[in-house]
């Protein structure tokens, strides 16, 4: 925190209710108040920590992200731990004729705690979840809210004719991602990553964008990329800014991983 703002920081430990939820907790709390102008991070402070934090292999966890005129809020999450940090400043009021320039001074507040994520809060459906719940898995996988919220994609990933969900999940243990495929029509569950080896790499935390693409599709308008190999089902796309693009695809009997470097 003190290297992404340059400025000295308060630190306190202890019992708090959080900025973001007025949750209670026990962990620690940072806070710092400085002026925009001497932000290195032209984003502003929000931004400079959490660029920091993703430099250290935190992912962001979107339950706890909000934004607005007078401040913004993001959490970040390495594993079982939580750390929320919340920018809070003067935005002006469009309703204020008498002040023509905000205040340019900021505080931010940077909180800490252990915090065992739950998937039941996760934004999966019941209807998806069920089935890897079943089968014991939410002690294992925690489903991650990395990338998007709600955190899966649908699409008919074993070509049955059942739409399918692929959810984004992490390994509990080792924190690496990966994606769960809950097979609908076989009631069952594959997992691709996230510590698995069955096929491709077993964690896939380089990935920042994931997308469908359909069977029939010739074109996508996000993904600049296609399977080499005929596609007989919907495949799963993983991709990498400017840098690596993956597909999981059905072979009818499982699945493959393609990549393509560099694209």
């Amino acid at each position: 925190a003190r290297e992404a703002l340059e400025i000295s920081t308060r630190r306190e430990e202890g019992n708090y209710f959080d900025t973001p939820r007025g949750t209670p907790r026990v962990g620690c709390r940072l806070t710092a108040k400085a002026s925009f102008k001497s932000v290195p991070h032209q984003a502003g402070p929000v931004a400079a920590i959490d660029t920091a934090f993703v430099r250290h292999h935190w992912r962001h966890d979107l339950r706890y992200s909000a934004d607005g005129p007078d401040g913004s809020t993001v959490g970040m999450r390495l594993r079982d731990i939580l750390c929320s940090v919340a920018g809070r400043w003067n935005g002006g009021d469009d309703e204020d004729t008498t002040s023509t320039t905000p205040d340019d001074g900021y505080e931010a507040i940077i909180e800490c705690a252990r915090d065992v994520p739950s998937n039941i809060d996760a934004g999966v459906p019941d209807s998806i979840w069920r089935f890897a719940a079943s089968a014991g898995l939410d002690s294992i996988y925690a489903i991650s809210l990395s990338l998007q919220f709600p955190p899966y994609l649908e699409g008919d990933f074993d070509g049955d004719g059942v739409r399918d969900a692929a959810v984004l999940i992490e390994h509990r243990a080792t924190g690496k991602l990966g994606a769960a495929i809950v097979h609908r029509g076989a009631q069952r569950v594959t997992i691709l990553g996230a510590g698995q080896r069955l096929v491709g790499p077993d964690d896939l935390g380089w990935v920042d964008s994931w997308d469908v693409f359909g069977r029939d599709a010739t074109i996508h308008l996000t993904i600049h990329d296609r399977p080499n190999n005929r596609l007989v089902t919907d495949a799963l796309w993983l991709g990498k800014r400017d840098s690596t693009s993956a597909f999981y695809t059905w072979t009818g009997k499982g699945f493959a991983y393609e990549e393509h470097k560099g694209r």
